[in-house]
């Protein structure tokens, strides 16, 4: 819970230092005031990035999203698990839309693919990759002028299979095996990506 709270306090500051304005200088004994440009919207068509978790496919990987309209995005990913190459796909929902306008945009998402995995050092045969839907929640924080590169933060929830719990049951009940790490209910990713 503890690192639930650190993460929200993180996004909560994130979202802050990106999406707060400049008020218009006023120079000392001065009347000129200095103003920011008024950026317009651009028309985003997706993104691509490199990344650590599940939305990239692994420990590792690259992701790539096709945005077919603004407050909408499909995505792929695929990266390097312990064991094998892992992947996901699925969509997300912007509460703000891609446009440039935005550095700081929330979003609700869902996906498919891997979302669990079971190594044992030694013993291949607890080697082992699981598919199912994992649901979450993210926020895109892109810099600069045109806001056109920045970072992801994503907190996941993998609903796992059957079979995954299966296998560690048969791995806890296994007496040449020590546990050395149990099932996170949540799931972090983090990458950086840029726009086109």
């Amino acid at each position: 819970m503890k690192n639930i709270c650190l993460l929200f306090l993180l996004l909560s500051i994130v979202i802050q230092t990106v999406s707060g304005q400049d008020n218009p200088q006023r120079a000392i004994n001065d009347t000129t005031t200095f103003a920011k440009h008024p950026v317009e919207a651009e028309r985003r068509w997706g993104d691509g990035g490199v990344g650590i978790g599940l939305d990239y496919g692994g420990l590792i990987g690259v992701k790539a999203t096709f945005y077919p309209v603004s407050y909408m995005g499909i995505f792929a990913a695929g990266g390097w698990e312990i064991i094998d190459i892992g992947w996901n796909v699925g969509c997300l929902a912007r509460l703000l839309p891609a446009d440039g306008k935005h550095g700081a945009r929330p979003y609700l998402k869902v996906m498919y693919g891997v979302n669990g995995v079971t190594k044992v050092t030694g013993k291949s045969g607890y080697d082992k990759m699981f598919y199912g839907v994992t649901v979450g929640i993210g926020l895109e924080a892109r810099f600069g002028r045109t806001k056109k590169s920045g970072l992801n933060l994503d907190l996941n929830v993998p609903f796992r299979s059957p079979q995954y719990f299966d296998m560690v049951d048969r791995m806890k009940r296994d007496p040449q095996l020590t546990m050395k790490n149990s099932t996170i209910p949540i799931a972090i990713s983090f990458g950086y990506n840029v726009e086109f």
